[in-house]
């Protein structure tokens, strides 16, 4: 009799196991960018402009069985350098978090908002929001799902994730240097592009 409990016993725990492995959590992510620009001043060489952007995150889960411990949400902000074309990490946000049935398996979360600033005409110089990366995984690390304003394949995905912040690279993923702060680009930029000239 004591085999027969130990060998169901058994059973249940073989058939939890392969019901944890035949359905993987699946999750929806969706992105929503609020992009708000302002003009700082116009002259006779172009004019200076601001952009606001924020970005916000909705993962839910599709399917699936949620695993064990919190999950990781990775969100990185893209941006592109006006003068050169390269891209640009702007700024990572990472933590962890769970889906839950208190939580209705929603994960919610605001990026902070971040001033881009640029000019136009004669001197290009600055940068703009370009797109997202945002990356989901389980407690050990391992991808569950990604999503990306662009297409890119898992080995673009996981050489931004080794990026550090403010990193440029090219299109091919060629990491060039480092991403100095747009802003300081415009603030070196703004007196030149919105000169007003000399009336005489």
């Amino acid at each position: 009799m004591k085999k027969v409990i130990v060998g169901l016993v058994m059973v249940g725990l073989l058939a939890s196991v392969r019901a944890e492995t035949a359905f993987p959590l699946k999750v929806d992510i969706d992105v929503s960018t609020k992009r708000h620009r302002e003009s700082i001043g116009a002259g006779r060489d172009g004019e200076a402009k601001v952009e606001k952007v924020q970005v916000n995150v909705k993962i839910r889960k599709s399917g699936g069985t949620v695993p064990e411990g919190k999950l990781n949400a990775e969100l990185y902000v893209i941006g592109k350098q006006i003068h050169t074309g390269y891209l640009g990490i702007i700024d990572v946000q990472k933590g962890p978090f769970e889906l839950t049935k208190e939580n209705d398996f929603t994960f919610e979360y605001q990026s902070p908002k971040y001033a881009l600033g640029k000019t136009s005409g004669n001197i290009e110089v600055g940068g703009e929001y370009e797109t997202y990366l945002v990356v989901v995984s389980d407690a050990q690390g391992n991808l569950i799902d990604s999503r990306c304003g662009r297409a890119i394949e898992d080995k673009g995905i996981a050489f931004i994730r080794k990026l550090g912040p403010k990193t440029l690279f090219d299109r091919d993923g060629n990491v060039i240097g480092e991403l100095k702060n747009p802003g300081e680009a415009l603030k070196r930029a703004i007196p030149a592009a919105v000169d007003p000239g000399d009336d005489d």
